[in-house]
């Protein structure tokens, strides 16, 4: 049974300090083999007997076993490694269990990584824009989607194209009183560089929802509003980086209307109507 298994099916009877080192253990693995007791307890704001304590409940006989167990368990980093999330022998509840715990990590570490001014900016833009364009290929496209649903039921002017050839086209046609923006985990996909590569030809502002770190997406981007880099290129599926990007996605919604609910609240009611319509008819 590898580590991150063992702790699993010990999480639920992790209490205070176990509960607190636990956590920063499966968001954050590589630190502890980094780091001797002392320095873990620091790190996760407990202390260094609470550590070795921690090692023994797990059932090492302290620190130093507990970390030649994680330097096996640990796989070298590399893109070009698939990151599968669950492991062979994982039943349905583990799976539950890492899933949940992967996603909540990812999401806190994403709110912690965005910039304020980044994001302010970024709002800025979207509130003064005349059209917004929307960009996402993929998993990346979900989120690009879900903010065009949510811009049009509030009856903002938005642009958003699946197929990559209409996308490009219409692209062609922005202004600098537009912006565009892109979701791209990897900032690599050559659709929507070529999107952002037209778009500053035009002038137009470009928003970049991306990883954490250099890219070139990021480099051609005006504002940069950074996701965890916890996900691997090579995965199962998009996972952690999907949630991230929704999560982006529903802040930049949020904050974009939140002081103008009152005058929202009639063209939501009105689009409520309209689509019961369709409930009530089948």
């Amino acid at each position: 049974m590898d580590l991150s298994t063992k702790v699993l099916n010990n999480y639920p009877n992790f209490k205070g300090a176990s509960k607190k080192i636990a956590d920063y253990l499966l968001a954050h693995p590589k630190v502890f083999l980094q780091e001797d007791a002392q320095g873990l307890g620091k790190i996760t704001k407990t202390s260094a007997a609470s550590m070795i304590r921690f090692c023994k409940q797990l059932g090492f006989k302290g620190l130093k076993d507990f970390q030649i167990q994680l330097a096996q368990d640990t796989p070298q980093e590399n893109d070009n490694v698939i990151d599968p999330i669950v492991g062979n022998h994982d039943n349905p509840h583990i799976i539950l269990q890492k899933l949940l715990l992967s996603i909540e990590k990812n999401t806190e570490q994403t709110a912690h990584l965005i910039d304020g001014m980044a994001l302010n900016q970024a709002i800025n833009f979207l509130k003064n824009a005349d059209r917004i364009y929307l960009a996402g290929v993929g998993a990346s496209s979900l989120p690009a989607q879900d903010l065009y649903y949510k811009f049009i039921r509030s009856g903002k002017n938005v642009i958003f194209n699946q197929d990559v050839h209409i996308a490009l086209e219409r692209i062609c046609y922005s202004h600098s009183t537009d912006v565009l923006v892109i979701f791209s985990y990897s900032g690599l996909t050559q659709e929507t560089l070529l999107m952002a590569d037209q778009a500053r030809k035009n002038h137009t502002p470009i928003i970049a929802v991306t990883r954490s770190r250099q890219s070139p997406l990021v480099e051609i981007s005006n504002v940069v509003l950074g996701v965890s880099t916890d996900e691997k290129l090579l995965r199962v599926d998009a996972i952690n980086s999907l949630f991230s990007e929704m999560l982006v996605s529903s802040v930049l919604f949020l904050a974009t209307i939140n002081q103008d609910l009152s005058n929202l609240e009639e063209k939501f009611r009105k689009t409520e109507s309209l689509t019961n319509q369709l409930k009530r008819l089948k």
